[in-house]
């Protein structure tokens, strides 16, 4: 795949926002993760998947709008796996708690959710931008794949990610 195709096929959540698969772009993903964590949830029977980035201290803005999400695409009785995903600096959410938050917020609010088991989550799904202090991820909803380091290997070229940490955007 080329950058081109890549691009034409991604969707990048920028901080404090969700966003979901569609047929023609079926990578999702999220990077800039420094305090901040990465929420990925699929359902492997519909092929969707929603990818939010949440802020430390406040993962709701995200949360809700990973709410907003499934109930205009009628998706309550999707059944979602989840992971979430820690920053490069993941002291600052364990200090607020924020990953436990999230995990609470998916049980109590999404009808029917399952834990992506650590087998499934290869070691290669969460990589560190070797050009910022943060991670990121990159899932493909169409084969059910994390295709972080071939995405980032093309991001990167041409310097596509290298905006500071704080001001993360969408492309």
């Amino acid at each position: 795949m080329t950058k081109e195709e890549l691009l034409q096929k991604l969707t990048i959540v920028s901080m404090n926002h969700a966003g979901i698969t569609a047929l023609d772009k079926p990578i999702i993903g999220t990077h800039s993760l420094a305090t901040c964590l990465g929420i990925l949830l699929y359902d492997e029977e519909q092929k969707i998947a929603i990818v939010a980035h949440a802020t430390t201290g406040d993962p709701n803005i995200a949360m809700n709008e990973v709410l907003t999400i499934i109930k205009e695409n009628n998706l309550e009785f999707a059944k979602f796996k989840y992971k979430v995903f820690d920053g490069y600096y993941k002291e600052g959410a364990e200090f607020y708690h924020t990953k436990e938050e999230i995990v609470k917020y998916i049980r109590l609010n999404i009808l029917f959710n399952i834990p992506f088991s650590e087998e499934e989550i290869p070691s290669t799904a969460l990589i560190k931008n070797p050009n910022l202090e943060a991670n990121e991820f990159y899932f493909d909803a169409s084969t059910g794949k994390f295709v972080t380091s071939e995405a980032l290997a093309l991001l990167l070229e041409n310097n596509t990610i290298t905006e500071d940490v704080t001001k993360p955007r969408h492309r």
